[in-house]
């Protein structure tokens, strides 16, 4: 008798995952884009709280033989209302400052102003690019980003994903997104980026648990072969909260 209940129970269990297995691939089967940038969104702690925030990010590039090229630490700071990004970072030839505020951009390197153009305008790519990185997948929400839900995939051959593409341009040279959703969870597990011709694969390692939101901590960046197959390690990021205002 006893080994008989322990079977039915058994047979229950089994009945209840094979359910709950269902439902989940259902419930999945019913995702948009919209839909799962919201459960990804929600995972990441849900709205943003926060009214200014700043942190440490650590840059390590590695050349093809694996040998460390440059190693890059900014201190970046991103506030709301009114909106501006500043990154101070130092280099050979000094001090820089670079702030982005209503949509001017500056740069100073050891106090003096720069206004050369061309440095000017990669100063704002870079400072844009600073916020977007970081700020996922809370960016994903904005009109400009261009969504489309590719279902259930694998990256690596092995990683089992949520696919979504996301452009920003019709041009057909512009970035190209991938952003790669844990199927249980719904935070990023990786990205995909289409630059210039070249493919990168940027996994997600960690998130930090400062800020409630499970923003960026470790991510290792890697190239791509034309088969979508990692050729070698092209960056290791590291980020430190350093300071967190939240609205009142």
């Amino acid at each position: 008798m006893k080994d008989l209940n322990l079977k039915k129970m058994a047979e229950i269990k089994y009945i209840l995952y094979v359910v709950l297995l269902l439902f989940c691939f259902c419930d999945q089967n019913r995702l948009t884009a919209e839909s799962l940038v919201e459960k990804s969104i929600l995972a990441h702690g849900g709205e943003n709280t926060i009214k200014s925030i700043q942190y440490a990010k650590s840059t390590k590039l590695f050349t093809e033989n694996g040998e460390l090229e440059n190693h890059l630490i900014q201190k970046i700071s991103h506030q709301w209302d009114p909106f501006f990004t500043l990154m101070e970072w130092e280099h050979s030839d000094g001090i820089h400052s670079a702030v982005k505020k209503s949509g001017e951009i500056s740069l100073t390197v050891n106090g003096a102003l720069i206004t050369d153009s061309l440095q000017l305008t990669q100063t704002g790519s870079s400072l844009d690019a600073a916020f977007y990185v970081f700020w996922q997948p809370f960016k994903l929400i904005e009109p400009s980003a261009k969504k489309v839900f590719l279902g259930r995939q694998k990256i690596l051959d092995s990683i089992e994903v949520l696919a979504l593409k996301v452009s920003y341009s019709d041009d057909p040279k512009a970035d190209l997104w991938h952003y790669y959703f844990d199927p249980n969870t719904y935070k990023i597990k990786a990205v995909k980026v289409k630059h210039k011709k070249r493919s990168s694969l940027i996994i997600n390692e960690r998130y930090e648990t400062t800020t409630g939101l499970s923003l960026n901590k470790t991510r290792k960046s890697y190239f791509l072969d034309s088969l979508g197959q990692i050729t070698y390690l092209r960056a290791a990021y590291q980020y430190e909260i350093l300071s967190v205002n939240y609205k009142k």
